[in-house]
């Protein structure tokens, strides 16, 4: 198939740097979800929608939606989210929102119409800025309930209905923003890596093959905080010692067990208690999150490090917790859906590459629902999540062009289904 969308580099250029704007002045690149920041990105964002032909609504869940064509249930859609972690880069989910845009308006341009009708998202809250995130995609997706609202705070200190009303939603009854099992035909998203693999083998784009599943808890120690010059070494209970084998361990269990290159594992989070220069810890929280693409290995890792846990626990004479706050299967992406992003990738004559992703991305959230898809462009040395995130525009531009003939490629799927 012939590439006949033609995307304006200029146009997109300008795009990154406007909505570089709204961002926090104190924390370069923040943009946190419902933000102040947030909600002035989204009136841009609207701004924009509308020029580029689409209606614009909220959803119940305030997902920002731009719809380009008629009446009917069923639709393709493509999307990401535009908000940040602290400290964010400037192009994880903004890739994706801005070039959903681009596609909407180069299809304005050339006045083609789609057999189905084309909604573009900015999902509300994929960032963990709550502990129910992403917000947008699993309201979508059903997998959050009225229920799940209950008791969630902002860091801004609103109630998480308070904050879905204020961006445009209406959190009395989440539920009318559910879609139903087949209503979205297909999603395609383009996202920067998020890792250094493409960058590592000289290659612009990849196409997504699974998306790992992330399992986070907290892991507690207990053990007795006492003076640190008249406690002798062997008769200490120190709680901080005890994190620190386990920081160890982790790192040891995701390179050895199962698809052990599909693994990995952080500790992103600590407090020491009571944190004082003199006194042995008593007491030390922590967070632990392991990710796999492969599901038998994420069992095998979970099992290995609450194992690592008790045994630690017995070597040091000291009491353990370890409690499992969130637990997400692995999402491989449906076959069908690789296929359509790899012709894109053959029409424009780029390398065909399949790689897994093991950031999690709403891709995922609404997997359950409609066949997904990705492209994935480079990052420079893979790095995400910090002011250094960095992707140039020549990758930019050619993400949005496969993203384009994907979505071209998944209308003419349609179509021949349809016949069928």
């Amino acid at each position: 198939m012939d590439e006949i969308l033609e995307i304006k580099r200029e146009r997109i250029e300008n795009d990154f740097k406007m909505l570089e704007t709204f961002t926090d002045p104190e924390a370069p690149w923040t943009r946190r979800a419902f933000s102040s920041q947030n909600k002035e990105a989204r009136k841009w964002l609207a701004d924009q929608f509308r020029a580029a032909g689409l209606d614009v609504y909220n959803d119940a869940a305030s997902n920002l939606i731009g719809r380009r064509g008629g009446e009917g249930d069923q639709v393709f859609m493509m999307g990401s989210h535009s908000d940040t972690v602290i400290e964010g880069g400037r192009f994880d989910g903004i890739v994706g929102v801005l070039g959903a845009l681009e596609i909407a308006r180069c299809l304005q341009d050339s006045d083609i119409e789609l057999s189905l009708p084309l909604e573009i998202v900015d999902f509300t809250c994929e960032e963990p800025t709550v502990p129910i995130s992403p917000v947008g995609s699993r309201i979508i997706a059903g997998d959050i309930t009225q229920k799940d609202l209950e008791g969630v705070i902002t860091p801004f200190g609103d109630t998480i209905h308070k904050a879905i009303d204020d961006l445009g939603g209406d959190s009395s009854d989440i539920s009318k923003a559910k879609r139903a099992l087949g209503q979205i035909v297909g999603y395609l998203e383009l996202h920067i890596e998020q890792g250094a693999v493409l960058e590592k083998e000289e290659l612009a784009a990849g196409i997504v093959t699974a998306i790992a599943g992330p399992c986070r808890g907290t892991v507690q120690f207990i053990g007795q905080p006492e003076h640190a010059g008249g406690t002798p070494m062997p008769d200490r209970k120190d709680a901080l010692v005890a994190a620190a084998e386990l920081v160890i361990a982790i790192e040891k269990i995701v390179t050895t067990t199962g698809m052990s290159e599909e693994n990995v594992g952080t500790v992103g989070w600590m407090n020491v208690s009571p944190n004082m220069i003199n006194v042995i810890p008593g007491q030390v929280d922590m967070s632990v999150e392991v990710r796999s693409t492969d599901l038998e290995s994420l069992v095998l890792v979970r099992k290995s490090l609450e194992e690592e846990v008790e045994k630690i626990s017995e070597k040091r004479k000291i009491e353990s917790k370890l409690t499992w706050d969130h637990l997400e299967d692995p999402v491989p992406l449906p076959l069908f859906m690789q296929d359509v992003v790899k012709s894109a990738f053959t029409d424009l004559s780029i390398p065909i590459k399949y790689l897994p992703s093991r950031a999690s991305h709403d891709a995922a959230r609404i997997a359950p629902i409609t066949p997904a898809g990705m492209v994935f462009i480079r990052c420079l040395e893979g790095k995400s999540h910090c002011p250094e995130e960095w992707a140039s525009m020549d990758d930019i531009v050619l993400g949005i062009r496969l993203l384009g003939q994907s979505l071209l490629r998944l209308n003419e799927n349609f179509l021949k289904n349809k016949k069928g």
